[in-house]
């Protein structure tokens, strides 16, 4: 079926539509004269799509579901489920605030939270800005669910170890460009990019028979100038320095493991990954 059509039957804008395209969502043939020949399958899919836009999935979490089975489906509705009780909760305790309540009940409200805030949750409030967003957000996706009792004291030692860390110096055009990059950024775009990268170590091999031809054309452009010279080089460059000049992976890596039974998974699945891929470059 032609666009006009399957704009008509799902109900998207083509604008949609293309966008859904471009994540790789849906993958319409096309003929030589340009036009998409949209399958009923494309149609399924995207009518799924416009279902649990409509119920607050956002496309990070729709591609997973998608990629997925009914596990993941219902592991996402515990999710947002889990969410929900945390906004009202919250939001009971704006109220107490509002109606003048005595600041020792807004306190045990307030610390029966923390006790159920994720381990994400607990970092992002406790190193807000570029910062935390450049130091731990890329294990986001080990850190949804709250600190357990043994894990706590490898926790405590990681957020120590942070704030002792001498101050991460960036440029006024660097800061700028990571407040710019980085504001419409969400967690759960986060999460779409953690979760590609953990489907690479589950199976190497497979990934890299599908990404072998994207991975080199990557390695590629990071010779050029254009990436050499890029205020994003510029300031990978500098956080690596500083980790390495702050021993961050000797020091926090290993604390992580043991407070993240998920990332210690990864970990060890990437460290075999890592090794395949540097055999095969």
């Amino acid at each position: 079926m032609l666009r006009n059509e399957i704009q008509k039957l799902s109900g998207l804008t083509r604008k949609a539509i293309e966008y859904y395209e471009e994540r790789g969502l849906i993958k319409p043939k096309k003929s030589e004269n340009g036009y998409r020949d949209y399958s009923e399958k494309d149609l399924q899919i995207l009518t799924k799509i416009s279902l649990y836009r409509k119920v607050g999935l956002n496309i990070a979490e729709i591609e997973n579901v998608l990629n997925s089975d009914l596990n993941t489906l219902s592991a996402t509705l515990r999710k947002k489920q889990y969410e929900l009780e945390i906004q009202e909760k919250r939001k009971d305790i704006l109220e107490l605030i509002v109606k003048g309540e005595e600041d020792n009940i807004i306190q045990e409200k307030l610390a029966i939270l923390e006790n159920e805030e994720t381990i994400y949750e607990k970092l992002e409030r406790a190193f807000p800005g570029y910062f935390g967003m450049m130091i731990f957000s890329a294990y986001q996706p080990f850190l949804n669910e709250p600190l357990s009792e043994d894990s706590k004291s490898a926790y405590t030692e990681y957020v120590k170890y942070l704030d002792n860390l001498p101050q991460f110096e960036l440029s006024e055009e660097e800061q700028k460009y990571i407040e710019k990059n980085t504001s419409d950024i969400k967690l759960a775009d986060l999460k779409g990019v953690s979760d590609a990268r953990i489907k690479a170590v589950e199976n190497f091999e497979k990934w890299w028979d599908e990404n072998k031809d994207i991975v080199e054309k990557y390695e590629e452009f990071k010779k050029s100038d254009e990436y050499s010279n890029s205020l994003m080089k510029q300031i990978q460059d500098k956080l690596q320095k500083y980790m390495w000049e702050n021993n961050y992976y000797d020091i926090a890596i290993p604390l992580i493991r043991k407070f993240s039974k998920g990332y210690d998974d990864y970990y060890v699945k990437m460290s075999y990954a890592n090794e395949k891929y540097m055999k095969i470059r």
